[in-house]
């Protein structure tokens, strides 16, 4: 075993690793496979908070997979959230296509998300539901590396 393989995975160490995280309907959420392995400083907030707790106490070259149910991730899928509400309060040139997302500005208040789910006449009901809500997450973690963290790291509390 080398010196680096010796280094577990703990708060202010620079950890670094190579994961993915897929919805259970096996969209991908996020993966490393396009940027390459990400390096942070571990339990400083830098990461998804359930991908650092599946490497705590893991050593480079370990792997793990966690699977997550929906009150852990995005949320149980609520149909309260499921509205109805005046076309009128759509900006006129918006063209709407059931299945699409669209933002809303209200005039006070911040941005609000939905999927268009259906237009009934002069009302359009929209799902603001996160799109992920409802569903578990699957993530797979690698850790490829983990060293101390500099003093300065520490102090600044990221790598940058």
């Amino acid at each position: 075993m080398n010196e680096l393989q010796g280094f577990r995975v703990a708060t202010d160490r620079v950890v670094t690793i190579e994961y993915s995280a897929k919805l259970s309907n096996g969209d991908l959420i996020d993966s490393t496979d396009h940027c390459g392995p990400v390096t942070y400083l571990h339990g400083n907030e830098q990461i998804f908070p359930q991908l650092e707790q599946a490497v705590e106490g893991l050593v480079a070259g370990d792997e793990r997979r966690v699977s997550l149910p929906p009150s852990e991730t995005y949320g149980e899928h609520r149909p309260e959230l499921i509205r109805r509400m005046p076309r009128a309060q759509m900006p006129p040139e918006v063209v709407l296509e059931v299945g699409k997302r669209y933002t809303i500005r209200p005039p006070r208040g911040e941005p609000t998300k939905f999927r268009l789910v259906g237009i009934e006449g002069e009302e359009v009901v929209a799902d603001f539901n996160n799109p992920a809500a409802g569903q578990g997450l699957d993530i797979w973690a690698k850790v490829v590396a983990v060293r101390p963290a500099t003093p300065e790291e520490i102090r600044k509390g990221t790598l940058r």
